[in-house]
C-alpha cells in the first residue's frame, strides 16, 4: 500500500460540503497534520474545486475557502511535462475526464494512492491504487 494521498476535486468537495466521505477526508487531513506530512491535490484539480464553488457559493467565498484549502497539509503539485503526457494517454485511452486524468497522472509521477468516490475512476481502477469514499468500495484498487 503506498504511504502518500492524493485527493481528488470529489473528495475535496466532498470534504467542504461535508458530504459522505468527509470524514474520511477529515481523518487524513488530521493524520496527515498530526504526522507533520502532506497530503498532494493536482493544481487542475485544485482549479476545478475553484470554479466549482465559484459557481456555488461566488467568488468571493470561493476564494475564502481556497485559501482556507491552501493553509492545510496539502502540496498542490504543479502540472510538469510528464504529467501531462501520462494524462493525454490516459483520457486517449479511457471514458474519464480531463480533471481525473491529472489526477491519475499526478498520482502515477507521485507514487501515491487517489483518494475518491468518482466512480469515473473505474475505468482505470487496474492502474492506479484508490482509497473509495462513501464506503462505494471495500478495499481498494491496486495497480498490477
Amino acid at each position: 500500500m503506498k504511504t502518500r494521498k492524493l485527493l481528488d476535486s470529489f473528495a475535496v468537495i466532498a470534504w467542504l460540503q461535508n458530504e459522505p466521505g468527509a470524514e474520511t477526508v477529515e481523518d487524513l487531513l488530521v493524520e496527515a497534520s498530526r504526522k507533520n506530512e502532506r497530503l498532494l491535490l493536482q493544481e487542475v484539480n485544485l482549479a476545478e474545486v475553484y470554479y466549482l464553488c465559484i459557481r456555488r457559493v461566488g467568488e468571493e467565498q470561493a476564494r475564502a475557502l481556497a485559501d482556507h484549502l491552501l493553509i492545510l497539509p496539502i502540496d498542490v503539485i504543479s502540472t510538469t511535462t510528464q504529467i501531462v503526457w501520462q494524462a493525454a494517454l490516459l483520457k486517449a485511452q479511457y471514458s474519464i475526464s480531463l480533471a481525473d486524468a491529472f489526477a491519475a497522472a499526478t498520482a502515477m509521477v507521485s507514487d501515491a494512492t487517489i483518494v475518491t468516490g468518482d466512480p469515473e475512476f473505474d475505468a482505470i481502477a487496474h492502474l492506479v491504487e484508490i482509497t473509495w469514499l462513501n464506503g462505494r468500495r471495500k478495499g481498494r484498487s491496486v495497480r498490477p
